[in-house]
């Protein structure tokens, strides 16, 4: 089954100082910079909101991703988009100054990756947040256990949605599995129905006479 990182994820970007995420709005300003969807180019809350929404901010993907690569193991994909508005374009400014600030925010975005898996090989390393010291529930640990963040990888989609730059970054992560155990809990057996017993030949009830039809 695929783990679930969205509270470890939510708790580094309220952690994050770039990200800065809040559920609640602060000063009638929206705060919030995290999000659950299911793909970036669908209807989603991000999308929504896009023309009020924080930036930076980050969205997780709960689709699943998946592969069976043995007997033993499932190989998901976890897929993380950062998120970051660029400043509005004037006429006035040349095609390099927008190429500039393009390459700043791809190069800010970047750094967020890095920054994440750092924080994320660290608490999975010591079952300690780095920063705050405190420790999460076991449920929400053993979502890291499997998680290859030496072979993660990321990239810019070359799409902008209204002046959104997109970086994303995928995680892969092995669980255990195995196809020769059947978990037997979660089935339901049907009730045997009770046989209906069967008359010889030629035997029954005559509805005439009500004598048995097979005696003369």
């Amino acid at each position: 089954m695929k783990a679930n990182l969205s509270v470890i994820l939510e708790r580094w970007a309220e952690l994050y100082d770039a990200i800065g995420h809040n559920r609640k709005s602060k000063d009638g300003k929206k705060e919030k910079a995290f999000y659950l969807i299911r793909a970036i180019n669908e209807d989603n809350e991000f999308v929504r909101n896009q023309n009020t929404a924080k930036s930076p901010c980050i969205a997780y993907s709960i689709l699943i991703d998946a592969e069976g690569t043995n007997n033993l193991v499932v190989n998901y994909e976890h897929t993380i988009y950062f998120l970051m508005r660029s400043k509005q374009t004037s006429l006035a400014k040349s095609a390099r100054q927008d190429d500039e600030q393009f390459m700043n925010v791809q190069m800010a975005m970047d750094e967020f990756v890095q920054d994440l898996l750092a924080y994320l090989a660290r608490l999975k390393h010591t079952g300690k947040c780095p920063i705050t010291g405190q420790t999460y529930d076991a449920a929400t640990m053993q979502a890291l256990a499997g998680l290859q963040l030496d072979k993660a990888n990321w990239l810019s989609l070359a799409t902008k949605y209204s002046g959104w730059n997109v970086l994303a970054l995928a995680i892969e992560q092995n669980q255990p599995r195995n196809l020769n155990c059947i978990n037997t809990d979660q089935y339901t057996v049907p009730t045997a129905e009770p046989a209906t017993p069967q008359q010889p030949s030629g035997s029954g009830t005559d509805p005439n006479t009500g004598t048995d039809s097979g005696n003369p």
